[in-house]
Parts: structure tokens; C-alpha cells; sequence
């Protein structure tokens, strides 16, 4: 928890990065394509993901992240 990528704010909610790659993730999606979609070095899309399903906001299933309901209203 000590060194964030500015994905989650200290208040638990999606910074702005976090919330362009909850956009990126509406639809399942690999690292490597959210990467490619928001033109992202890839150590800071997982970094960005881990943060993001610690925190609740995505899910990951076979190798692939996508919104959860939390998620979507985070962006609401």
C-alpha cells in the first residue's frame, strides 16, 4: 500500500487515472490491451489494476479486468 500510482485517491475513491482505465476495463479486457487503449506504459496499468480490485472497482477473471457495479457508479 505504500507506493500508489495515483489510481486511488487517499480517500478510496478513482483518481483520474483510475478512472480512465475503469472506462478502458467497461469491457473485459487484458493489461496489455487497456495498456494499448489508454497508451500506458504497462507496469503502471497493472500497478493501476491492482490497486483498482484491492479497492473494489474492477475484477479480474482468466487473465482479463472488467467494472464492477462499484465501478460503474464510481463513475457515475
Amino acid at each position: 500500500m505504500s507506493d500508489k500510482m495515483a489510481c486511488i485517491s487517499p480517500d478510496g475513491k478513482p483518481t483520474a487515472l483510475g478512472e480512465k482505465i475503469l472506462e478502458a476495463a467497461k469491457d473485459p479486457r487484458t493489461p496489455e490491451e487497456i495498456a494499448s487503449t489508454l497508451k500506458l506504459p504497462l507496469f503502471r496499468v497493472r500497478s493501476g489494476l491492482r490497486d483498482l480490485v484491492e479497492a473494489g472497482y474492477l475484477k479480474e477473471e482468466h487473465g482479463k479486468y472488467m467494472i464492477t457495479e462499484k465501478g460503474l457508479k464510481a463513475l457515475e
